[in-house]
């Protein structure tokens, strides 16, 4: 080595200064990333997000009752429509969450936004209980019908379905689709 013990440590001491730079600028950009993102979420629930349904009513005073839940399935699909080019819902969770996913500069990634899509409309339509036990699935036949409302061709999803089945994702069984191990990832 050439340089002196004191030489080396300021170098050491302005590179760190350096990456300290670096990352406050990297984490400012990824923070309006992720707020620019957040409006693309927002929007998506804001037009598509509310599904309600009438749940009981009462014939002898007239009242009827509703649920509005939230369609994950169809907000799902409409991010699917207004991300970005290179953006892509990757993961929805059992509870409600989900992730986007950088996949590249350009890249329209059909394939995983139908993996989406499919995964949206699973976890929509699985009840589950109290203790943590699923009570009903969909069948196979209405996650594809569903599927084909969001604008995923029917031969497109069940190609994508059996992907999302070689890797444990779901579980086709009897007609019935079931959440598998890796279903929900974070």
């Amino acid at each position: 080595m050439d340089d002196s013990l004191p030489e080396r440590m300021e170098q050491c001491r302005s590179l760190t200064d350096d990456i300290d730079e670096v990352t406050a600028e990297r984490d400012a950009i990824a923070t309006d990333i992720g707020a620019e993102l957040a409006g693309h979420v927002e929007a998506a629930v804001a037009d598509h997000g509310a599904s309600v349904a009438t749940v009981a009513r009462s014939d002898r005073d007239g009242r009827f009752r509703f649920e509005a839940r939230l369609d994950r399935a169809a907000v799902v699909a409409a991010l699917t429509e207004s991300l970005p080019d290179g953006f892509v819902v990757s993961d929805l969770n059992d509870d409600g969450s989900l992730s986007i996913e950088w996949t590249g500069s350009g890249r329209i990634p059909t394939g995983r936004n139908h993996d989406a899509v499919l995964k949206a409309i699973i976890a929509e339509e699985t009840v589950v209980d109290e203790d943590g036990f699923i009570t009903s699935v969909p069948s196979r036949d209405s996650v594809l019908d569903r599927a084909a409302e969001f604008g995923v061709p029917r031969e497109k999803a069940t190609s994508r379905m059996e992907r999302l089945v070689r890797l444990d994702m779901i579980d086709v069984d009897d007609g019935h689709v079931y959440p598998d191990e890796n279903f929900s990832r974070v």
